[in-house]
């Protein structure tokens, strides 16, 4: 009779490939990412990236007359790689007795830990949006500060886009009249986790929006705004410790978060609404 072994039941390759085939679900911001593996499998952990400025618009050009030349310009940034990384032990005990599924818990909860933080990661990233793609409202989020806050991206404005938002304004942007429910969105849905649409804009809803100072950071982002370079794929290794006969496993990723064009994408600062206009948010729902 064959004997289970724990090493049989922990396969770190088997938890590595789960991690990694939910980790892009759990990841909030990634279908806004465009994917870059410039790095992967490659030594260092930095790239250059161009930013070209605009030429400006054509001129009319008389018959026989110099069609105008301009000088192609452009700064570089420096991308740095970061690892993000995290890890839970267990005990033969726990993993033997078949109490609940603590190696399902250790892998979902491994996937949720990264995924936050790379998400973490991206809104960092929107934060350093400039103020000529910021717009500031005297008043909490409404359809009304969406539609004029649109108006930075210009002509772009009618691309896709998404607009992210803390669960206590959710709410807010239920009871407008432009209000569309996930439902009827449906097929559209750029993102899966979209609540409704607003204003074109596909509604998300995280956490890690909150407020400051008696405002709100919004972001409304379009596809191409941002690029995630990754370096390798997730890897989950384990560890065992057999004095006090405990598995050690841990999770990490190297990545790069980076706003790649800056013309796709919006920062909204808006007031939070007063104590009376945060009711009904227990109904607005808080996952991230």
């Amino acid at each position: 009779m064959a004997m289970t072994k724990l090493t049989n039941l922990m396969n770190p390759e088997v938890m590595g490939d789960w991690v990694t085939e939910h980790l892009e679900k759990e990841m909030k911001f990634s279908p806004l990412c465009r994917i870059d593996l410039t790095l992967a499998g490659r030594a260092g952990d930095t790239v250059t990236v161009p930013k070209y400025a605009y030429i400006g618009d054509a001129s009319e050009v008389t018959e026989g007359g110099a069609i105008p030349v301009v000088q192609l310009t452009a700064s570089s940034e420096t991308v740095t790689v970061k690892k993000a990384g995290n890890g839970v032990e267990l005990t033969d005990e726990a993993v033997l007795s078949g109490y609940g599924d603590p190696l399902g818990e250790a892998a979902a909860q491994l996937t949720l830990s990264i995924a936050g933080k790379v998400d973490g990661d991206v809104l960092a990233v929107l934060k350093n949006i400039g103020a000529d793609m910021t717009y500031t409202a005297a008043e909490p989020v409404s359809a009304d500060v969406i539609a004029d806050a649109l108006v930075k991206l210009g002509e772009k404005e009618g691309g896709e886009k998404v607009l992210i938002v803390a669960p206590a304004q959710l709410a807010q942007l239920r009871r407008s009249e432009g209000w569309l429910k996930a439902t009827d969105v449906g097929a559209m849905r750029l993102v899966s986790g979209a609540v409704g649409m607003i204003h074109g804009c596909q509604v998300i809803v995280s956490d890690k929006i909150a407020a400051s100072g008696g405002n709100f950071e919004n972001y409304i982002v379009m596809p191409g705004a941002l690029v995630l370079f990754l370096k390798k794929e997730t890897e989950v290794e384990s560890q065992r410790d057999i004095v006090h006969k405990t598995t050690v496993v841990t999770a990490d990723k190297y990545y790069a978060v980076y706003l790649a064009n800056e013309s796709k994408a919006v920062k909204l600062v808006c007031k939070e609404a007063a104590s009376g206009g945060q009711q009904g948010t227990d109904d607005a729902g808080g996952t991230d």
